[in-house]
């Protein structure tokens, strides 16, 4: 998969990072209201929202809940690679549109995956064929999420390759298995522009779609308070020196400490993953670092005293591959 190409920096200063962070509570809004709360001018936000883009460094994108997208099931999936250099097999998971995040990692596993599917049956295909069987592949180690309270990533790889989701019910309603409901024909157009620019007019998006702009407006509003889409700032990983995933594995004490410990995990601004999970190991945690040495603190210093926790096992991110941020478990 082609990532973005690598931005020309931009020094982002406290009042960038102040528009960031608006950015992030509400993608879509307004420049005046930003104005009146950073006590600057309208004209100021906007050229510095320009700048921001143009550099590289932000985007404002919708997100879209995997269920939403017509996916039931989330999986974190660990890879044993033989005979085969791991970047290439990852290039090559990575093409697979069930996988949204491939990171080669040293640790217990070669590659890191996260994964959708969206049943038992696809899942199935999925993990014994597809995944399996691809060449270089010795082993493949599947964990199930059973409850996500939360998927926040901030610093992400940008790519420009189009969104896209499986086929939903007609009518856009639940098909049973995710339990919410899906989005739409209408839904899914719409989510074409506002994944790559959501701060793309409800008129200009009406127009392409041959609908009112009334329409519009009402159906990101739903989408929004129903928690199928979010409209967030995303900021690009390559301003970071040596960026990588630390993946943390948990084992709990007792089964019945998940959610406790769980909770206190997401409660950690340093951690955009929590999953409670089935499989190898309790909960999955998810966070940025730029070192191993820095990995083992954050372990040490944030995880290991959780009351509840009894084992952590740390793998580390070398390389980014994959990772479509415009589709994540919406929990807030």
């Amino acid at each position: 998969m082609n990532l973005a190409a690598q931005p020309k920096r931009l020094a982002m200063d406290d009042m960038d990072a102040r528009i960031i962070s608006l950015l992030r509570r509400d993608g879509r809004m307004p420049f005046r209201a930003m104005a009146l709360e950073l006590g600057m001018t309208e004209a100021t936000v906007r050229t510095r929202v320009r700048r921001l883009e143009e550099s590289g460094l932000m985007r404002v994108v919708a997100v879209t809940d995997f269920e939403a997208a017509g996916y039931g099931m989330l999986l974190a999936v660990g890879f044993e690679v033989e005979d085969r250099s791991p970047t290439e097999v990852a290039e090559e998971l990575a093409a697979i549109p069930e996988v949204f995040s491939v990171n080669v990692v040293v640790g217990t596993y070669d590659i890191q995956t996260l994964v959708v599917t969206r049943d038992l049956e696809s899942l199935g295909e999925l993990i014994s064929h597809t995944l399996a069987e691809l060449p270089g592949v010795r082993k493949v180690v599947p964990s199930l999420a059973v409850d996500v309270l939360k998927n926040q990533p901030s610093w992400v790889p940008f790519s420009d390759e189009p969104w896209s989701a499986p086929e939903s019910q007609p009518d856009g309603v639940s098909d049973g298995v995710t339990g919410k409901r899906q989005l739409d024909a209408v839904d899914r157009r719409m989510m074409q522009w506002l994944s790559r620019d959501a701060r793309t007019s409800n008129r200009k998006i009406a127009a392409a779609l041959g609908i009112t702009e009334g329409t519009i407006r009402g159906r990101i509003k739903r989408l929004e308070e129903e928690k199928l889409i979010r409209i967030t700032a995303v900021t690009n990983i390559d301003y970071f020196d040596n960026p990588s995933l630390g993946y943390i594995s948990i084992a709990l004490e007792r089964s019945s400490q998940a959610e406790s410990v769980a909770r206190a995990l997401a409660a950690k601004t340093g951690i955009g993953f929590v999953g409670i999970m089935l499989g190898r190991y309790d909960i999955l945690a998810i966070t940025m670092v730029q070192s191993n040495n820095e990995l083992a603190g954050f372990v040490h210093e944030h995880i290991s005293s959780i009351p509840g926790v009894r084992t952590t096992e740390s793998t580390l991110g070398v390389k980014f591959v994959k990772h479509d941020y415009r589709m994540s478990r919406i929990v807030e």
